[in-house]
C-alpha cells in the first residue's frame, strides 16, 4: 500500500469515526430502549451526523473545522449525560433549567453524577484521538470531499422529510418548515436549536422596560395588607397529606389551619421550573406563553397600586436569565437557605403596611436532601443513609423536605396572622416529580406526578371581612380543574385590582362569581398538550 494510499485510507477511517462519535448517544438509546420508534427517528440522526461531518471536512481550513466538530462534540456528550441518567434526549424544557440554573444546584447536580466521568472522559480523549487522526490525514482532493458533503446533504434533506405525513405538504414553504422544524429537532443539532431558543428568550424579555398594566384598585383600605406568592418547588400533589389520602402526615400543621384552602385539581403549566414560574406569575399560558416576557409580572400590577414590592431572590429567581420576571420590583433580597426565606418574609411584613413579597423555594429540588436533622422523620432516606439499598430511600427523603417546608410555611402564616393585617398568601408548587427507589426527575415523562401539584390559599381573619366573596367563591372551587392560568388574575381579584379589558380575563379569577371552566394546557418538550381531552 503506498503512502498516498494509507493517508487516504486514514481520512475515510477518521470521517467514519467522526460520524460514530457524533452518532452513539442516539444509536445507544435507539437500541437500549425506544424499539417502538420508527427507523426514520434512527436514520436521521445519521443523515445529519454525516453532513456535518463531510461539511466539516470540506473547510479548507482544519482549525475552524476542529472548532465546529469541538461544538458538537459538547452537543454530543450531553446527550449522553441525558440518556444514561433519564433515557431521554435534552428539549427546551432540561436546556432552560440548566441554562437557569444556580451554582448550587450544579454543584448539587455535579457531585451526584459523578460516574458520569467513566463515559464523559472515554468520550474526551476519543474525540482528541480522532481529531489528530483528522490533522495527519491527507484528505482526497477537493471534488471528491465537495461532491461527498452535496451527497450527504441531497440524501438528509429528503430524509428529514416526514413522508408518513407527505399528504400534508402542498407548498415549498411546507418542505421548508419540514426540513427545518426536523433537522433543527434532530441530535446532535437539536442542543444548538435549543441554545439558539433561550438566548432569544433572553433578550427579547429585556425589552419590557416601560410597560404597563394601568391597573386600578377598586376597594381601597386603610389597613395594613400583606400578600406573599410561595412557589414551592417540585412538590406533587400526591404526597401531600392535605389531599386525604397519603398515610403520611407531611401536613400536619397545616392540616389545622382554619382558613387554609387546599385545591385538589390543580395543574401546573409546566413540567420545568423554566417554564412552570414564568407561567404562574405572569398572564403567559401555554397557548400564548411568549407574555412571559413580552409583558411584566404580577409585581408591576401590585408596583402600580402604591404596593411595597419584595422579590427573595432563591431558586430560579435567583438567575440573571429570570431577572425579567420581577422587573420594577422596589427590592430584591438574597438569601442562601428556605428559612432564611422566611425570616425575611418576618422581618419585611413589619417593617411595611402595604406589602407584596414574592419568592421561591429550594423545597423538595433533588436529590431531597433540603431539610435540617429533626426533620429527619421518615429514614431511611438519601440525605443520612447514602449507600443503603432500600426501595423507599428516594420517598423518605422526599416526604422529609415536604415536611420541612409545611413546618416554615406554617410559621409564616402564624405570624401574619399575629399581625392583625389583612393578608393573603398563595403556595402552588412549580412542577412536580417522578420518583423512583434510586431516581427522582421532572420534565422527561411528563406524567401525572410531574404536573398535579398543590395550591395552598390562606387568608387571615381580616382578609375574611375585607372580601367575603372572595373566600365563598374559593371555597366553591376546591375540587374544580384549574392551573397556572388562573393565578394570575385570581391574585388581583382577591386583592380587588382591576386589569384594563385588553388585559382582564375574569372568567379565569377562581375567586370570582364569573369563573369558568376551561381546557388546562401544558408545555412539555415545546409542544402544547391538552391535559383535559
Amino acid at each position: 500500500m503506498t503512502k498516498k494510499n494509507s493517508k487516504r485510507n486514514l481520512y475515510w477511517f477518521t470521517f467514519g469515526l467522526f460520524i460514530l462519535f457524533l452518532f452513539s448517544p442516539v444509536c445507544v438509546k435507539f437500541l437500549t430502549d425506544t424499539w417502538g420508534e420508527t427507523w426514520l427517528t434512527f436514520i436521521r440522526p445519521l443523515l445529519i451526523c454525516t453532513t456535518i461531518i463531510s461539511a466539516c471536512f470540506v473547510v479548507k481550513q482544519k482549525s475552524i473545522a476542529l472548532a465546529i466538530l469541538f461544538i458538537f462534540m459538547i452537543t454530543t456528550i450531553c446527550e449522553w449525560v441525558m440518556i444514561r441518567n433519564y433515557s431521554i434526549y435534552m428539549d427546551i424544557d432540561h436546556f432552560m433549567a440548566f441554562a437557569t440554573t444556580n451554582l448550587e444546584e450544579s454543584t448539587t447536580f455535579a457531585s451526584n453524577n459523578l460516574q458520569a466521568l467513566w463515559y464523559i472522559v472515554p468520550m474526551v480523549f476519543l474525540f482528541i484521538f480522532i481529531s489528530i487522526g483528522y490533522i495527519y490525514s491527507v484528505a482526497p482532493n477537493f471534488s471528491i470531499r465537495l461532491k461527498t458533503f452535496l451527497i450527504c446533504t441531497g440524501i438528509t434533506l429528503l430524509g428529514v422529510i416526514p413522508f408518513g405525513k407527505i399528504n400534508d405538504i402542498h407548498t415549498f414553504h411546507d418542505v421548508k418548515s419540514s426540513i427545518f422544524d426536523n433537522t433543527l429537532t434532530t441530535p446532535p443539532m437539536n442542543i444548538a436549536h435549543l441554545a439558539k431558543i433561550t438566548i432569544r428568550k433572553i433578550h427579547r424579555s429585556m425589552q419590557t422596560n416601560d410597560f404597563v398594566f394601568n391597573s386600578t384598585r377598586t376597594n381601597q383600605v386603610n389597613s395594613k395588607e400583606i400578600y406573599v406568592l410561595a412557589i414551592g418547588e417540585s412538590v406533587r400533589y400526591a404526597n401531600c397529606s392535605l389531599n386525604g389520602t397519603y398515610p403520611r402526615k407531611t401536613m400536619p400543621l397545616l392540616e389545622c389551619q382554619s382558613n387554609l384552602l387546599f385545591f385538589h385539581d390543580y395543574y401546573s403549566g409546566g413540567c420545568s421550573t423554566s417554564i412552570s414560574v414564568p407561567m404562574l406569575v405572569t398572564r403567559a399560558t401555554a397557548e400564548e406563553n411568549s407574555l412571559s416576557y413580552q409583558e411584566r409580572s404580577i409585581v408591576q400590577v401590585f408596583n402600580e397600586n402604591d404596593f411595597t414590592t419584595v422579590v427573595i431572590k432563591r431558586g430560579i429567581l435567583s438567575q440573571i436569565s429570570s431577572a425579567y420576571l420581577y422587573q420594577g420590583v422596589d427590592y430584591t433580597v438574597d438569601v442562601s437557605s428556605d428559612a432564611e426565606v422566611f425570616q425575611k418574609v418576618d422581618s419585611l411584613s413589619k417593617e411595611h403596611d402595604k406589602l407584596f413579597i414574592m419568592f421561591q423555594l429550594q423545597g423538595s429540588h433533588f436529590y431531597y436532601d433540603n431539610f435540617p436533622e429533626e426533620f429527619n422523620k421518615w429514614s431511611p432516606n438519601c440525605k443520612y443513609d447514602k449507600g443503603v439499598e432500600s426501595d423507599s430511600l428516594y420517598i423518605n427523603g422526599y416526604d422529609n423536605t415536604i415536611l420541612y417546608t409545611e413546618y416554615l410555611l406554617n410559621s409564616m402564616l402564624d405570624s401574619l396572622e399575629k399581625q392583625d393585617a389583612i393578608a393573603a398568601v398563595w403556595y402552588v408548587s412549580d412542577h412536580g416529580q417522578t420518583i423512583t427507589a434510586t431516581q427522582g426527575w421532572h420534565g422527561s415523562v411528563c406524567d401525572e406526578n410531574e404536573y398535579h401539584v398543590p395550591l395552598c390559599i390562606w387568608y387571615s381573619d381580616e382578609y375574611k371581612l375585607y372580601n367575603e366573596n372572595a373566600i365563598k367563591q374559593l371555597g366553591n372551587h376546591i375540587h374544580t380543574p384549574i392551573n397556572s392560568d388562573n393565578i394570575f388574575y385570581t391574585i388581583c381579584g382577591m386583592t380587588h385590582i382591576e386589569l384594563p379589558e385588553s388585559y382582564a380575563h375574569e372568567k379565569w379569577d377562581i375567586s370570582s362569581d364569573k369563573f369558568e371552566v376551561h381546557p388546562r394546557k401544558i408545555i412539555v418538550a415545546g409542544q402544547i398538550r391538552n391535559l383535559d381531552e
